[in-house]
């Protein structure tokens, strides 16, 4: 509890007379109200109210240590979180967070869940197949669909193409490309992907990029059939 000293202005001795002056020369209470003189139990329950504190008057030195609670913030609006992306100093705002597989947003100010950061990365890394195949060839541009492998987009793929009925050249491009090889068709390699085949596991490997339907084409020097194809990676092209 808080002291109060009353410290008096007059002393009366044995032969005083009491008058109104010495009286109200008795002296008036004084007390220095100190950090800690007024305890909470000096307070009446509900006696501090809005009213009683002046606007700015608590101030951070007054505020213990994580006693602003995070019930004590405001709610904050679904998928946000706390933060600043204005470019300088301010005080924190709601800053979204997406949850977008495709990040097709392109936002510079939001941040992107785990989640979609993993599905995007899923999407476009470069990937193991080991799927196989076999097809026949012709003098002839011809397609060949990988979309059961790579997808129906844009990739860029790697594979393996070995064996075939007899000795050929085979040359490889991706669907509708207007490019044309430079010269014959047993030159393998001249402005296209491309390689020679035989029996007995001969052959190589080519990379080649599919067209946005995940299909490319193909043509030998001379009809074969039996060639076999393995995909040793591709990757989806943005």
């Amino acid at each position: 509890m808080a002291t109060i000293t009353v410290t008096p202005g007059h002393t009366y001795g044995t032969t005083d007379t009491v008058t109104s002056t010495n009286l109200n020369d008795l002296g008036s209470p004084t007390a220095a109200l100190t950090a800690g003189s007024i305890l909470t139990a000096d307070i009446a329950d509900a006696n501090v109210t809005t009213a009683k504190i002046a606007d700015d008057n608590v101030t951070t030195v007054k505020i213990a240590d994580a006693n602003v609670t995070k019930a004590k913030i405001e709610n904050l609006s679904d998928y946000t979180v706390l933060g600043n992306v204005s470019g300088g100093a301010a005080a924190p705002a709601e800053v979204s967070i997406l949850d977008e597989d495709d990040m097709a947003s392109d936002s510079n100010t939001a941040i992107a869940t785990q989640q979609s950061i993993k599905a995007y990365v899923d999407e476009y890394v470069l990937k193991y197949s080991g799927a196989t195949g076999t097809f026949n060839a012709t003098t002839s541009f011809q397609d060949l669909d990988l979309s059961s492998i790579v997808g129906v987009n844009r990739s860029l793929v790697v594979m393996e193409v070995y064996n075939g009925s007899s000795q050929t050249s085979l040359l490889f491009k991706q669907k509708s490309s207007s490019i044309e090889f430079f010269g014959t068709t047993s030159q393998a390699g001249y402005g296209a992907s491309g390689l020679a085949t035989s029996t007995l596991n001969k052959g190589g490997s080519i990379v080649v990029v599919t067209d946005s339907a995940g299909v490319i084409e193909y043509k030998a020097s001379s009809a074969t059939s039996g060639i076999n194809y393995k995909i040793l990676c591709y990757q989806k092209l943005a």
